[in-house]
């Protein structure tokens, strides 16, 4: 199927030919208004300077010039069973080094990156759907005003390149469902495995391939027989995540995970999914954008669900594109109350991208009360961020602030092919631009606890001089105090 098809009038072409030109540069414009309009910057003096940017930064610079010989990412030297990855894991670096191996890796990379990875989504919708000027025209509204696609587009977060590919999953899904062809249901397959290693929740979106396109939910031994399958699908995605992750000893699941004994575990969960559902419904427990969000995703699952016409006839009929939007979300919120936290933007960041790919697969369907309630929700949205300007503020903060130099951490040196990959790697008390980005590629940074002679990281920088027997001083000025390990002969 070609981008343009020949049986629209030539007039409509090139109205066509506008729109979509348009959506595909949207990820820019809004680039450019975060930037230049908003912040009064330019996008080429961008530096990330959150601790999650920082992380991914440096990871994927010292992914894209060393390859897999680069020291650990961790905290309290915790290491994954394969390679260094951090705990932000493997899929998500990958595709990052990807692109700063072709067009090399500077402070600004991830957001360009970001808008390249977006612009690439919409083209592919354009590619591989005949949709209409009225879709492309909601499409592009809706992108154009959708507060997290805002708000994350001038930051060195993952969080557009999630959109990206919830794009393109929404795109292959409604083709799959319209035609029933079976290299739509491979493509999403395959799909679905490569971005599980992006964000293991995306293992959820498997389950919607299991519905037909009939308007009738079978309870039957097939389907349980696909179920049970997905099971083991995802345990072996988790398993294989796991092998390249680094462990995040404060997380809930680890502290889930070391309780002593079920009922200990129990109180665990039930305690933790009691204060998440309470944060996520509660309008006073974070500021007014997160809270809009949550109840945005709410009203989407009950227009959903309502709207499915799976209760009113009792599993007998159903509007399939309405249940797949509310099984799929509900099953992330689930998720997310469940075994992840909501607050600090933390559900935020997670459910943004799906809320926003679900939206899009409904006005692919031509869903008009969600439609409406979602323009609405935007519309407010941008309301409460031209009247609450600390929230932008807030997310550009020291972004525009170039690194001060730092000359001892120049005494940092990279060893190729180690005997333990902690010989390229440093501890650190200050995670901030001004030590990161200071730190040559290859060098792995983690946190830790204290600063202890059991560490086996070469490197220690600290803000203060610490009394170690096993590191030896090897430069100090205003800012820190850099250590290295004493060798052993």
């Amino acid at each position: 199927m070609t981008i343009f098809s020949k049986q629209i009038p030539d007039k409509l072409n090139k109205t066509q030919l506008s729109l979509r030109l348009l959506l595909i540069t949207s990820p820019w414009i809004v680039l450019f208004c975060t930037t230049c309009i908003i912040a009064h910057q330019s996008v080429f003096h961008s530096v990330p300077c959150w601790s999650d940017e920082l992380a991914y930064w440096h990871e994927i610079l010292s992914f894209s010039q060393k390859g897999f010989d680069f020291g650990y990412y961790t905290i309290n030297e915790t290491v994954p069973a394969c390679f260094s990855f951090g705990t932000h894991g493997f899929g998500t670096v990958s595709i990052y080094a990807l692109f700063g191996k072709i067009f090399g890796w500077k402070t600004y990379s991830i957001v360009i990156a970001n808008s390249v990875f977006v612009s690439l989504a919409f083209l592919i919708i354009l590619s591989i759907v005949k949709i209409s000027t009225k879709k492309i025209l909601l499409i592009l509204f809706f992108s154009l005003t959708y507060p997290p696609l805002l708000l994350f587009s001038s930051t060195s977060m993952s969080e557009l390149l999630n959109f990206s590919v919830l794009i393109i999953y929404f795109s292959l899904l409604h083709e799959y469902f319209k035609y029933e062809k079976k290299k739509w249901l491979l493509f999403l397959l395959i799909f679905c495995t490569a971005i599980s290693f992006i964000r293991i929740i995306y293992i959820v979106l498997y389950l919607p391939l299991f519905f037909k396109r009939i308007n009738k939910f079978r309870f039957d031994f097939k389907l349980l027989l696909y179920f049970v399958l997905w099971l083991v699908i995802s345990g072996i995605l988790f398993l294989l995540n796991n092998l390249f992750v680094s462990p995040y000893p404060g997380s809930f699941l680890n502290e889930l995970f070391i309780s002593k004994g079920f009922p200990e575990f129990v109180r665990i969960f039930a305690t933790h999914f009691i204060e998440n559902t309470w944060n996520f419904i509660n309008p006073f427990s974070e500021n007014i954008i997160q809270v809009l969000q949550r109840y945005f995703l709410i009203s989407v699952l009950l227009i959903c669900l309502v709207k499915s016409t799976i209760f009113q006839s009792k599993f007998k009929k159903m509007d399939v594109d309405y249940f797949i939007v509310f099984f799929i979300l509900i099953l992330f919120l689930l998720i997310t109350i469940g075994a992840y936290d909501v607050f600090d933007w933390r559900d935020y960041r997670v459910l943004a991208p799906v809320l926003f790919g679900c939206i899009l697969y409904l006005i692919l369907n031509n869903k008009r009360p969600a439609i409406y309630c979602a323009i609405a929700f935007n519309i407010i949205g941008i309301l409460f961020l031209l009247f609450s300007p600390q929230i932008i503020e807030s997310f550009n903060k020291g972004r525009y602030t170039e690194p001060l130099g730092n000359s001892i951490l120049n005494h940092i040196e990279y060893t190729a092919h180690p005997v333990s990959r902690f010989e390229n790697t440093i501890v650190v008390q200050q995670f901030n631009t001004n030590v990161v980005l200071n730190i040559p590629a290859g060098i792995g940074i983690g946190n830790s606890d204290e600063f202890s002679d059991k560490l086996k990281s070469r490197y220690i920088y600290s803000d203060k001089k610490l009394k170690l027997k096993t590191y030896k001083l090897v430069d100090s000025n205003k800012y820190g105090v850099l250590y290295r390990k004493i060798e052993e002969h």
